[in-house]
């Protein structure tokens, strides 16, 4: 059966900017790695735009936390513990890492991220691959399980210009994470919160260098 028009044309969107922008940027590798910052705040400007100019979208999603946020709050921290340990294990086993590097070496630097990481590219980023993916793809993806994974697989493909596998894959694990809590709550800040709080910790360990460009 035959998908309808308005439909197809929704997949072919999907695939132009969840999959061909992200492998034509990993092709171009090096000459857009260094604009990272820039390519992802356009895009979230974008998406804003769309959102904001569609009826459908509930704006509320912009600043709402859920009505019983404190549960969730209690379960992104206890999730964080346990990740966030094993992610110092790998980081303090790994001969590629030196461990907390990035707050030794250029502690000015690393204060600065820990504060703009989650109010700029966090933000964006879960503009991008939370709301706006979930509200504008829902008729592609029905249910919630569905636009989870569609979330993390797009969010993963996105890392790819970073040419690493580190970023990818670990951008997978994170984008389940953070697509279950959105999926849950419908919450942008608690969602960013979330992010905000694993993207300060990799930049701490000194796993930046995988999501910056390589290098910090």
């Amino acid at each position: 059966m035959s998908l309808p028009t308005a439909t197809r044309h929704l997949a072919a969107e999907f695939a132009l900017v969840f999959l061909g922008l992200p492998l034509l940027a990993w092709w171009q590798g090096e000459a857009l790695r260094r604009w990272i910052i820039p390519q992802i705040l356009l895009l979230a400007l974008v998406c804003l735009v769309i959102l904001w100019r569609d009826p459908a979208f509930d704006r509320h999603a912009l600043r709402a936390f859920p009505r019983h946020w404190q549960p969730c709050l209690v379960r992104i921290g206890l999730t964080f513990l346990a990740g966030g340990a094993a992610l110092l294990g790998w980081a303090a086993w790994s001969e590629d890492i030196e461990l907390f590097s990035f707050p030794r070496q250029r502690t000015e630097l690393w204060l600065l991220v820990l504060v703009l990481y989650p109010l700029v590219s966090a933000l964006a980023q879960e503009l991008i691959f939370r709301v706006f993916l979930f509200h504008r793809y829902r008729a592609l993806f029905a249910t919630p399980g569905r636009r989870v994974l569609a979330s993390a697989a797009a969010f993963a493909l996105a890392h790819l210009i970073l040419g690493n596998w580190q970023a990818p894959a670990l951008s997978l694990l994170g984008g389940l994470l953070f697509a279950w809590t959105y999926a849950r709550t419908r919450s942008l800040p608690l969602v960013v919160l979330e992010h905000g709080l694993w993207g300060d910790w990799l930049f701490t360990l000194g796993l930046g260098s995988y999501f910056y460009g390589g290098h910090l």
